[in-house]
């Protein structure tokens, strides 16, 4: 027997991954927790979870649902992403279980959060209250940026909200200290998730708290206050925007336009806190490549700073500030190396491509 019950704002997390980089092992050791009643995870229609025994058949239905034994229910992506979610949204939750708190989609190991995230812009799911975000793992042995698929690696974490470290078991601590230091250069906005104690990590990994979205505006502020004399990846780079004062919104607005019109599918991400002349609170917008989040108006950080951070790949904030003209704000690279840096001919990223590409 199943029941409805209305759902509260719900977590939908995108989990990408580098095939090969411990994505759906994270999730497999999720899914082996206890207490997950309240979660929905979507697998790729040709993915396998792989968990021993714990598949429950709940027979065929639309969504091709089945139920762990742990309660999580799970299904494939077999029809649009849009209907897969509203589908999960909706169906009826088995008896006793508690509303439904948070859906986890894995993606494949190529695939580009950029598009995901804009079908989920989908009015419908809009008016659901989903609250979205990106988990990307990390390799700590490899690294996370290879060169067989560099640039759907360097989306996946420059995207990210958080950056999960996977084979921990395997490197020293040396190695660790190295790899943080390369992720917190492709992207700053992110938290970084590296406890060596996995159940510790996988929990971490999953939990969505306001504390979580206050720490990440926070790294955000210092990303530009503070920025990292560490060696900049040739092929990615971190700036800082800086507004015209005043700005008005209709002047940030055609800026965000202009910026996805001139770099393309080179945007990787940005994450703009900004105040403007025609609202007393400050502005929060997100992008992941090209589609930007709906502004949010921020009632609680009335006093922060402004804050603009941008991502992109094989595009300057020289070139970008080429094509622009009277702009309201203007892009300064965030990360530049020392002259003692520049000496050192040792790759920062030995399993990288070092030249740039159209």
């Amino acid at each position: 027997m199943t029941i409805m019950t209305a759902h509260p704002n719900v977590d939908l997390i995108v989990l990408c991954g580098f095939l090969g980089s411990g994505k759906t092992t994270l999730l497999v050791d999720f899914l082996q927790q206890d207490l997950l009643r309240d979660t929905a995870v979507i697998v790729n229609e040709a993915g396998e979870i792989g968990i021993d025994g714990a598949l429950v058949n709940e027979g065929a239905n639309d969504l091709g649902m089945t139920l762990l034994e742990n309660g999580c229910v799970c299904c494939s992506l077999r029809s649009s992403l849009v209907d897969t979610v509203a589908g999960l949204l909706h169906a009826p939750r088995p008896e006793g279980a508690p509303p439904l708190a948070r859906i986890v989609l894995e993606t494949s190991g190529i695939s580009r959060p950029g598009p995901i995230l804009a079908s989920l812009t989908d009015e419908y799911l809009a008016q659901c209250g989903l609250r979205v975000s990106v988990i990307t793992t990390f390799d700590a042995e490899l690294g996370g940026l290879r060169h067989e698929q560099f640039d759907e690696a360097a989306s996946q974490l420059a995207a990210a909200q958080k950056i999960v470290f996977t084979k921990l078991d395997i490197v020293d601590d040396q190695t660790l200290s190295r790899q943080i230091s390369q992720a917190s250069l492709i992207n700053p906005l992110a938290e970084l998730i590296h406890d060596r104690n996995r159940q510790s990590l996988v929990r971490d990994a999953f939990l969505i708290t306001p504390e979580t979205q206050r720490n990440l505006t926070d790294m955000a502020i210092n990303a530009m206050t503070t920025p990292s004399q560490t060696q900049a990846h040739t092929r990615l780079h971190v700036m800082k925007g800086v507004a015209v004062d005043p700005v008005s919104w209709d002047d940030l607005a055609c800026w965000l336009d202009d910026l996805a019109g001139i770099c393309g599918e080179k945007l990787l991400r940005v994450k703009a806190l900004v105040h403007i002349s025609d609202c007393p609170e400050p502005i929060l917008i997100q992008g992941v490549g090209t589609t930007y989040s709906m502004p949010r108006r921020m009632t609680q950080k009335v006093s922060s700073p402004d804050v603009i951070v941008v991502i992109t790949r094989d595009i300057s904030a020289e070139e970008i500030m080429m094509h622009l003209t009277g702009t309201a704000v203007n892009l300064y690279p965030i990360n530049t190396p020392s002259r003692s840096q520049a000496k050192d001919k040792r790759p920062l990223f030995p399993h990288e491509v070092t030249h740039a590409t159209n």
